[in-house]
């Protein structure tokens, strides 16, 4: 068995799986098999060392990487680990278990960052403040930065400087949260680091829980998960971390890539052994990609990978000018129709996400299936939302964002005069404030809350029992399907499908043996990445997005001066330099095919088009660049705009059956059953 872990490793990822006895720091390049050296650690530490698989800690930053770290360990040992996950996994999961020595409630929520918004939004207000003045995503960005340092208040404080009240709505809010018991994103861990650095007896419970500890990404570690791994590690070496600098992309959220230049402080006499054999891309990608970061400056220049393959040469990287932005999006469109491939070999990335919508119009019209990701996430949907939202406060009556959603949706005939008496009347349960407030409601608005109230109680104590009847009784109850008529008269049909899928989704997963609190926790920490489907689509997102994913065509659109880079970068060497190890990131997601892609004049916000200047980094990788030669051509043929007429009943590949409305040119507008009123070259589609 223990051949078998170590067969198919390479020399230095070997090295890295066998090391014991001192901390481990792997600076493993993109696409160098750095999963593979996790997973194959856990095997060895379970069939050599005869560790228990529930006593390996591994963490890493996404629920997907999580998802696929368990699935090769459970494959290769036939047990299943408990504890790979992501650091705000990790942290909800102590919290429950340690709640009472915290101060904590077991039964907290987790408040996404709408409903963290929510919340600043009603301290603004409760302060007679001018939302306008006070933005809550400003808020919401400085009250994430505070706690991500070790000493909140003092960032407050400093941010107090400029405006007083910034401090009176962060003490506000924690207020909010707490009467709600309900805890943001950050909270999670720097509440943990809170508990174990305040009682000793429970951070040695944690310490000894783990015989080793593994984590994936470390270039994207925060101050405070640094701290929050250091208090876990405590004086022992059973330690490895696996990281990238050149990799660091979100240092505007807080990563700092000095945890991985100064590891050997924290953690004396660490080994350092890099994995720079790329199986993922071509020489030529590689070639162009070290070319970018060789570029880099600063003093984490000295951890850059040099990456190397045995890979033939592959094809050339293309660069593309094209004309317009329609033209490029419309380029990028007929290059995947006439690749004869799976959609799903397909990667566009972009750097800001408003160039997405050109993207989109393009596959749509060259009828080419496709998938934003990192979009509207699923547990962000309204319609998801509503109904979790009923869930939540009947769990959790503290939960304001909760009550106060489900309350008004759909409408009961209590608006803001409503909700402000109850808010009077409130002590520690948003249902019993309700109750309290019944008296001085209208006759309709309390007979509606009567009837919510009782909702809640069945809810309550059947939820558990039956948790898929239950939802289903809900929806009925409050006709939900009628409410979605009224409210999303062009996409009810789809906001309803996505209402079944979270009944399927709850019941998947108490099938699984998970509880509805589990769900409901696992629901609030999914990412951006733990929305992509398998289907066979085009993939159009962010290079952020991209992170960690690999595809075999990559096209990176829109590389023009003030959008990759950013404008804000031009005054800011760090910010430059962090989007140098963008760039890098998108072009290591290819694996067989890069195209780079511009246009010389793109539609500004004022829908005027702006001459352009392309991205300085293609000048510092211009001799691996080269321009397709062959002009593409559409293949499918075109419609005669004469074989229609107003009245018609046509079909179109994504938005399927509509009527002609009016007819100009070689343009109609036609109404489609499901997704509305849309203005459509004649040439993609075709009469039923």
């Amino acid at each position: 068995m223990l051949d078998d872990i170590l067969e198919g490793l390479n020399e230095r990822q070997r090295e890295a799986v066998l090391h014991f006895g001192t901390p481990l720091l792997v600076l493993a390049g993109a696409g160098s098999g750095k999963t593979k050296v996790i997973t194959h650690k856990i095997m060895y530490l379970v069939k050599h060392f005869d560790i228990n698989i529930n006593r390996i800690l591994a963490i890493t930053f996404t629920n997907k990487a999580a998802n696929e770290m368990k699935e090769r360990v459970e494959h290769a040992l036939g047990e299943k680990p408990n504890w790979i996950m992501t650091f705000h996994s990790l942290c909800a999961r102590i919290l429950r278990i340690e709640a009472e020595n915290i101060g904590l409630d077991r039964k907290f929520v987790i408040y996404d960052e709408e409903d963290s918004k929510k919340v600043i939004k009603k301290v603004i207000k409760d302060l007679n403040l001018s939302e306008e003045s006070f933005k809550p995503d400003k808020i919401k960005d400085i009250i994430s930065k505070a706690k991500q340092e070790s000493d909140s208040e003092e960032i407050i404080d400093f941010y107090s400087l400029t405006n007083p009240h910034i401090k009176s709505i962060y003490h506000r809010y924690e207020e909010e949260l707490k009467n709600a018991n309900a805890l943001d994103f950050d909270d999670l861990i720097t509440k943990t680091v809170k508990l174990f650095k305040r009682n000793q007896e429970v951070l040695d419970r944690w310490q000894n829980k783990f015989d080793y500890i593994l984590v994936d990404e470390y270039q994207d570690t925060n101050k405070i998960q640094h701290t929050l791994l250091k208090l876990l590690v405590g004086g022992r070496d059973n330690l490895t971390v696996v990281g990238d600098p050149a990799q660091c992309i979100y240092t505007w959220r807080g990563a700092t890539p000095e945890n991985i230049l100064e590891f050997e402080k924290d953690f004396p006499n660490t080994k350092i052994i890099k994995l720079e054999r790329n199986y993922r891309s071509t020489k030529k990608i590689l070639d162009c990609a070290n070319a970018v970061i060789s570029k880099s400056s600063g003093r984490w220049r000295s951890k850059v990978l040099q990456l190397w393959t045995d890979k033939d040469e592959g094809e050339d990287i293309k660069l593309k000018i094209l004309s317009t932005d329609k033209e490029e999006a419309n380029f990028i469109a007929r290059t995947i129709k006439e690749a004869n491939q799976p959609y799903s070999d397909f990667a566009i990335l972009v750097r800001m996400s408003f160039l997405t919508r050109n993207l989109e119009e393009a596959m749509m019209r060259y009828s080419i299936p496709y998938q934003i990701v990192g979009g509207l996430r699923f547990y962000e949907r309204a319609e998801v939302k509503d109904i979790l939202s009923y869930i939540k406060v009947a769990i959790n009556p503290k939960d304001f964002a909760s009550f106060e959603r489900s309350i008004t949706t759909p409408a009961r005939g209590i608006g803001e005069k409503g909700l402000e008496t109850i808010k009077l009347n409130f002590k520690n349960d948003w249902i019993q404030a309700l109750n309290d407030s019944l008296k001085a409601l209208s006759s309709k608005a309390k007979h509606s809350a009567q009837k919510y109230i009782e909702l809640i109680d069945d809810i309550k104590y059947n939820i558990e029992l039956d948790p898929v009847l239950t939802i289903r009784n809900l929806i009925k109850e409050i006709d939900y399907e009628s409410y979605l008529q009224k409210e999303y008269e062009k996409d009810w049909e789809d906001r309803l499908q996505n209402v079944n899928e979270l009944i399927s989704a709850i019941d998947e997963a108490v099938k699984s043996g998970k509880t509805v609190y589990e769900f409901l926790e696992e629901s609030s920490l999914t990412q951006a990445q733990d929305t992509i489907d398998n289907k066979n689509s085009v993939k159009i997102m962010t290079v952020h997005a991209a992170k960690g994913l690999e595809f075999r065509t990559v096209f990176v659109a829109g590389l023009e001066d003030g959008i990759f880079p950013s404008g804000r970068a031009f005054e800011d060497v760090s910010q430059m330099e962090e989007e140098r190890r963008l760039f890098y990131v998108a072009i290591t997601r290819a694996k067989e095919e890069l195209y780079l892609t511009l246009s010389k004049t793109r539609h500004s916000f004022s829908n005027k088009p702006v001459e352009t200047k392309p991205s300085r980094f293609l000048k510092e990788i211009k001799e691996f660049l080269q321009e397709p030669k062959k002009k593409m051509a559409i293949t499918s043929k075109p419609s005669d705009p004469s074989d229609f007429k107003v009245g018609q009943l046509v079909r179109h590949e994504v938005f399927g059956k509509g009527v002609i409305k009016s007819i100009s040119k070689t343009r109609a507008v036609i109404i489609f059953e499901k997704f509305g009123e849309k203005t459509i070259d004649l040439s993609f589609v075709k009469p039923v």
